[in-house]
C-alpha cells in the first residue's frame, strides 16, 4: 500500500512503489512555504495522512497520461493553510476522497485538466467546529475533459465557506463540469457557498448545486416513525451524509469516531 505521512511541513514517513515519485522542497525562510511534489507515472492508489499544526504547505500532484490514480487524504490538526494543485494529462482519471478534521483551516484547490479526456472525481467531507475556508479553481484547459466536484460539510459549532469556480474558455468543447455542494448547518452561525461557472461556449454540460441548512423534516419523520428518537435520527443522518461515497473502512471509522465527540 502506498502511504505518505506528513507531519506539519515535513514528510514523516513514506512507503511507496515505483508508480510514485515524491520530492520535498523545504521552505528557505520564515516567510517561504514548503512544497511537496507527487508525480504519478502508473496506475496506483495513495493514502496521504497530513497532521497539521500552524502549517503552511503546498502539495502538487502531477499525473501523467493514461493513468488511473486513486487518492485518499486525511487531514487533522489546527491553524493551517494548505494549497493543493492537481495537474492531469490526457486520458487520465484522478479520484480523490478527502476528509478534514481541522480547527481553523484555509485551503485552496486548483485543478488543471490539461489533456484530452482528463477527468477528476473529487469527494470532500468535513466536520467543522471552528473556521473553515475553501477556495476551488477548476480549469478545463482542453476539450473532452470532465470534473465532478462534491463537497459535504457538517457545521457543528463553527463557520464554513466554500467558493468554487469552474472555467471553460471559448473553443474548448464537449466538457462536463459539475459542482455539488451541501453544508448541513447545525448552528445559527453563518455558512456560505459561492458556486461560479465561467463558461464561454454552448457545447458544455455544466451543473451546480449549493444547499445550506438542516436535514429535511420528512427525512427525520421517516426515521422517527420507525421508533428512532430525534437525537439518534440526527446521528444516523449525519453519519450517512458524511460516509456516503467513501469506500475505505479506515476512513469511515475515523469519521465515526469524530462524530461521537459532537453528537447532538
Amino acid at each position: 500500500m502506498n502511504k505518505i505521512v506528513v507531519n506539519r511541513e515535513l514528510i514523516e514517513s513514506k512507503n511507496i512503489d515505483s508508480a510514485i515519485d515524491v520530492i520535498l522542497t523545504p521552505k528557505k525562510s520564515l516567510f517561504d512555504i514548503s512544497i511537496i511534489t507527487i508525480s504519478v507515472n502508473n496506475d496506483t492508489t495513495l493514502y496521504l495522512d497530513i497532521n497539521t499544526d500552524t502549517t503552511k504547505l503546498k502539495i502538487d500532484f502531477n499525473v501523467l497520461s493514461n493513468i488511473n490514480f486513486k487518492l485518499y487524504i486525511n487531514v487533522i490538526g489546527s491553524d493551517s493553510k494548505i494549497r493543493y494543485a492537481y495537474n492531469i494529462d490526457e486520458n487520465s482519471l484522478v479520484s480523490v476522497i478527502k476528509y478534514n478534521r481541522v480547527d481553523n483551516i484555509k485551503e485552496m484547490v486548483e485543478v488543471n485538466l490539461n489533456g484530452i479526456n482528463a477527468n477528476i472525481d473529487y469527494l470532500f467531507k468535513s466536520i467543522c467546529t471552528s473556521k473553515e475556508l475553501y477556495d476551488y479553481m477548476i480549469m478545463h484547459n482542453t476539450k473532452n475533459t470532465v470534473s465532478n466536484i462534491k463537497n459535504n460539510l457538517v457545521n457543528v459549532s463553527g463557520t464554513s465557506s466554500i467558493q468554487i469556480s469552474s472555467s471553460v474558455d471559448k473553443g474548448i468543447t464537449d466538457c462536463t463540469c459539475n459542482q455539488f455542494n451541501r453544508i448541513i448547518n447545525l448552528t445559527n452561525n453563518k455558512c456560505e457557498i459561492r458556486p461560479i461557472l465561467y463558461i464561454d461556449n454552448d457545447l458544455v454540460d455544466a451543473n451546480h448545486s449549493a444547499l445550506i441548512g438542516d436535514f429535511e423534516e420528512d427525512e427525520l419523520f421517516y426515521l422517527e416513525s420507525r421508533g428512532i428518537d430525534k437525537s439518534n435520527a440526527y446521528n444516523l443522518l449525519i453519519k450517512g451524509f458524511l460516509n456516503s461515497g467513501i469506500d475505505d473502512v479506515e476512513l469511515k471509522k475515523k469519521i465515526e469516531d469524530d462524530l461521537n465527540k459532537y453528537r447532538r
